[in-house]
């Protein structure tokens, strides 16, 4: 597999540009994500990441997903850029695509830079990836009850509450919800979304 074709893949829209980071690049986004993503009091993700981060972890993690990769396997968090400001991530990822054709979604923006539309447009980058280019049949995501601006983005974009459970991120039970949009009930994207690089990484998405 060449995966350094992944670094030749795009989204962009009005504002943003979704790619994947280079080694420097990855040393600006975790500067950041320690420059804050939520309040220290609350915890979004049901993993606690952010409360032991360190640039080595935050490396590490990212170097994972590229060692890790098979086409059966996959994930890969795009860097955003802000009118050229990198700004947070959105990430995609599937187990067994080629037969489940479902793509789960997931992201985190530095909180100043929230509160300006950017995690809707962002998320509305890959859904239109993942059901245009990539051939998907649902995609998936997450959210805590407590967690309004991830639930309101998901809402926004038509997916449904399709589950609930609990997770622990630390040590506290809370309510937690599984979410999910069908291909057939998406409205398309309000606004351009234009890709370059798609086709030469379909075979690492186990997308053929």
């Amino acid at each position: 597999m060449n995966l350094d074709l992944l670094y030749g893949l795009r989204i962009r829209t009005r504002r943003l540009e979704l790619r994947l980071p280079t080694e420097a690049e990855l040393v600006e986004l975790y500067e950041v994500a320690a420059g804050g993503i939520h309040p220290p009091e609350e915890m979004p993700f049901g993993v606690a990441w952010t409360d032991d981060l360190t640039k080595e972890s935050f490396l590490a993690y990212h170097h994972s997903t590229r060692e890790t990769w098979t086409p059966e396997s996959w994930k890969i968090d795009l860097g955003t850029w802000l009118d050229g400001m990198l700004v947070g991530v959105q990430g995609i990822g599937a187990d067994g695509y080629a037969e489940k054709r479902t793509i789960g979604t997931g992201s985190w923006l530095g909180r100043r830079f929230q509160g300006r539309g950017v995690g809707s447009e962002m998320r509305t980058a890959v859904v239109a990836l993942a059901f245009r280019e990539l051939g998907a049949v649902a995609v998936t995501s997450s959210a805590f009850e407590s967690n309004a601006a991830s639930r309101s983005v998901s809402e926004k974009l038509g997916y449904r509450v399709v589950g609930r459970d609990t997770m622990s991120p630390r040590g506290i039970a809370m309510p937690h919800l599984q979410l999910r949009l069908e291909r057939k009930e998406w409205r398309g994207a309000p606004f351009a979304v234009e890709t370059e690089g798609v086709a030469e990484c379909l075979p690492l998405f186990g997308a053929t």
